[in-house]
């Protein structure tokens, strides 16, 4: 493998691992911890109110902080990957969502909504040693149920 080529995979991987992290602190809601995967400017068009993004690191938890309680799992996956520099990627994948009401007592969790199907086009940048989101942009473009 050439020396290009093993760069593509490495940069690819660490923006995977990105992706995988975010989708699981987004279920555990970790807010905190899911905000500092953002950089400071960064912009987030959530897939429920695309025309309303939300601009800086600082906003971006604050509407986390602000969502509803509700169990989540998310699926993002068939990531597509465009690596621009070696500093900058983008991917577009596919996410699904199915949620329910909160229950610490009862699990599984009974889910009480559609089976929800998007996109999340990421714009990730190296920023001081680490794969950061500096632009994710969320349609849906299904509803099951």
């Amino acid at each position: 493998m050439n020396q290009d080529r093993m760069q593509q995979s490495i940069i690819q991987w660490e923006c995977q691992q990105l992706l995988n992290r975010m989708t699981s602190l987004t279920d555990q809601r970790d807010w905190e911890a899911l905000a500092m995967c953002y950089t400071e400017d960064a912009v987030l068009a959530r897939p429920s109110d695309p025309d309303n993004p939300i601009v800086g690191r600082d906003a971006i938890l604050t509407s986390f902080k602000a969502r509803p309680l509700r169990a989540t799992a998310h699926l993002v996956g068939n990531s597509v990957f465009e690596t621009v520099t070696p500093e900058k990627v983008e991917v577009v994948s596919r996410v699904w969502l199915v949620s329910g009401p909160v229950d610490e007592k009862s699990l599984p969790v009974i889910s009480d909504s559609s089976i929800v199907i998007g996109t999340f086009t990421d714009q990730l940048v190296w920023v001081d040693g680490e794969w950061l989101t500096s632009r994710r942009m969320g349609s849906i473009e299904l509803k099951h149920g």
